[in-house]
């Protein structure tokens, strides 16, 4: 490790493994810092998406941890499952998937620094100075840079200095449990992504069962909106072991972890997205989707995009990072506009006989492949397509002048 990089990017979740190897590509020197000594130790995510999202960043078949193919929804009344014939999506073994990211980080040429984490900036005229600290607060490091890339999540560490200089955003909280179970218990959700909704299972939120191999699966609860994250969690365990005891009827298991945390997010994505030396990317630009939590697809695209603006700022001289948030603003903030307002309807607003009858009639109305598109691609397909076409164009063209 050198005293001085051109890029550092600060945390290696999926947005920070992406956009240091894509950097390591271009033949910018970068650094890659992650404040946990192995990604085993930091192995938390639900981490389901679809296959054309996976399929979309070229990743190894080496960071999958299970395909699934079916899709299953268990409201307080309803059962629906959507069953596929062929495989429709992934759930990634995320230690596996950061610990890639950081190695083909390394292999074209960056670095990559385990067990620190970010303490402290010092804005220069001709950079940036990054403080480091280990995991017991010893041994610190001060490595300066051109340009550091907050990637610390909905944490924000690095491109605000205190909560107080942060927008207002909202809260959302997350409990989840790797359990191993028995062949009986395994086999019965080893195909599936499965979800629950409704007062039963998980009040004014959602659970879900995610399948790994080797009789291993995600078993986790989480609430939008929340007021504080503290309580929440409690009472997301209580809900997720409720699941795994009286649904799953999983009678003995092997927990193998339980992980957990909170999100902080903004509806617009008001948030800076560069400020000072510092550019940031994924859950630190609210890159995760409201209504579902998916935030590992939109934390890589977010480092696709802010590549080529890194590479500008660093090898032509040029700050171009007001046109990377104009773009992703214009893409995103629409469709995360649009998930709130689902959100709060769905979990805070709707009865339990009102998801029912949504359940209903929508397992009549889509198929499979429709249903993938509609929850991992927002394409309404045959759910009243012109009605609803007409009404997004509208509401879209409107607010994209305003963004503009």
């Amino acid at each position: 490790m050198k005293q001085e990089y051109e890029v550092i990017v600060v945390g290696a979740g999926p947005g920070g493994g992406q956009c240091a190897r894509h950097l390591a590509k271009l033949g910018v020197d970068v650094l890659l810092v992650e404040r946990h000594e192995s990604f085993y130790d930091n192995n938390f995510s639900s981490a389901g998406m679809s296959l054309e999202g996976f399929k979309e960043f070229n990743l190894p078949e080496e960071v999958i941890g299970r395909y699934w193919k079916n899709f299953t929804l268990q409201t307080s009344n309803e059962l629906a499952t959507w069953k596929g014939e062929n495989n429709k999506g992934v759930v990634l073994d995320f230690a596996k998937f950061r610990q890639f990211l950081a190695d083909d980080c390394v292999a074209n040429g960056g670095d990559v620094l385990m067990g620190y984490s970010f303490t402290s900036k010092e804005i220069k005229e001709d950079g940036v100075i990054a403080h480091f600290k280990d995991k017991k607060g010893n041994n610190p490091h001060s490595i300066k840079a051109k340009l550091l890339v907050d990637a610390t999540g909905s944490a924000r560490k690095v491109i605000y200095d205190s909560r107080e200089d942060q927008p207002k955003m909202d809260l959302s909280a997350g409990v989840e449990y790797m359990i191993k179970v028995d062949d009986e218990v395994y086999n019965t959700f080893k195909d599936d992504l499965f979800f629950f909704l409704g007062d039963k299972w998980c009040f004014k939120g959602y659970s879900w069962i995610f399948p790994m191999d080797n009789n291993v699966l995600k078993v986790g609860t989480a609430k939008m909106l929340v007021k504080e994250a503290n309580k929440a969690s409690k009472t997301l365990k209580q809900i997720t072991e409720r699941i795994i005891a009286d649904y799953m009827k999983a009678s003995s298991y092997e927990v193998i972890d339980i992980h957990g945390g909170s999100i902080r997010t903004t509806k617009d994505m008001s948030e800076d997205f560069f400020n000072d030396r510092v550019v940031a990317i994924g859950d630190s630009i609210s890159a995760i989707n409201p209504l579902g939590g998916e935030g590992i697809r939109y934390a890589l695209r977010s480092a696709d995009d802010v590549t080529p603006h890194v590479f500008n700022f660093i090898k032509n001289n040029k700050n171009t990072f007001k046109k990377y948030r104009k773009n992703w603003r214009r893409k995103y903030v629409f469709t995360w506009k649009l998930c709130y307002f689902l959100t709060e309807t769905v979990y805070h607003k709707y009865s339990d006989s009102q998801i029912d009858e949504k359940v209903r009639k929508y397992k009549g109305l889509v198929d499979i492949d429709q249903l993938v598109n509609i929850l991992f691609e927002f394409k309404f397909t045959n759910m009243n397509k012109r009605l609803f076409s007409f009404v997004w164009s509208k509401i879209k063209g409107k607010f994209q002048k305003k963004v503009a």
